[in-house]
């Protein structure tokens, strides 16, 4: 019984995974300007979610299901750069409430606080003026918890979990036009996950005081000791403002 709560808890806790940032901050400047410069964004991620449970069974979850859980919502990042050295970090808080059955005609409630925070340090190796290509080295990091009722039986139960995996990668972006312009990221790291990577890429248009943006995203984990999941992956569509001063 113990087991299969837990497993409840962290099937139905993937359920309410929808927005996320990306932390690529782009300014129009270029890194050879050595002054200070800003930038903030805020995404929406239209992601379905995939993988496989601990026991082999597939897990298969539309926007739809993922969008009847969530109740609210905060996301966001936040960066600051000088010269060829940029520091910044993407923020996520959700809570969100959901059912799911435990046993056939019992189904318990789930109240859920989830918080994944990436912290990056980036350097930049290339910038022309109309293209630029920054390495980055940081941190992925995923805290969940979960209170489960279940109202027929007068029972509750409380779980919780972490995971820290330290992530490289890459970013670039290059203009098309004066306004339009190409961006892209990608990383790769482990830690206490045996693998987690994603690849970003979209279309950005300037505005005088902002950026409109749409991309399309791949995040993947693939744990080692979960006692729910063997592996999962949020892909999805996503659009967002970005700002910079």
């Amino acid at each position: 019984m113990k087991n299969m709560v837990r497993n409840s808890i962290w099937i139905a806790a993937i359920l309410v995974w929808v927005f996320c940032s990306t932390g690529i901050l782009y300014a129009k400047e270029s890194a050879r300007d050595d002054g200070w410069k800003f930038g903030a964004e805020l995404y929406f991620w239209g992601a379905s979610i995939g993988g496989k449970s601990a026991s082999g069974s597939d897990v298969d979850i539309d926007l739809d299901d993922i969008l009847d859980s969530l109740e609210f919502a905060f996301m966001g990042s936040a960066g600051v750069s000088k010269g060829k050295w940029s520091l910044g970090a993407d923020l996520i808080y959700l809570d969100a409430e959901n059912s799911a059955a435990i046993a056939p005609g019992l189904n318990a409630n789930v109240e859920l606080t989830n918080w994944i925070i990436t912290p990056l340090v980036g350097y930049n190796l290339v910038d022309t003026g109309k293209s630029r290509l920054d390495i980055v080295g940081g941190a992925r990091y995923l805290y969940m918890k979960a209170d489960l009722r279940v109202d027929a039986l007068g029972a509750r139960a409380e779980d919780s979990g972490s995971n820290w995996d330290a992530i490289i990668g890459a970013r670039g972006a290059v203009d098309l036009a004066e306004k339009w312009y190409l961006f892209g990221y990608l990383d790769i790291g482990t830690g206490e996950s045996d693998l987690t990577w994603q690849a970003f890429g979209g279309v950005g248009y300037r505005f005088k005081w902002f950026d409109l943006v749409a991309a399309y995203r791949y995040l993947r984990w693939d744990f080692d000791d979960n006692p729910a999941l063997d592996d999962l992956y949020l892909h999805g569509p996503g659009v967002g403002i970005r700002f910079a001063f």
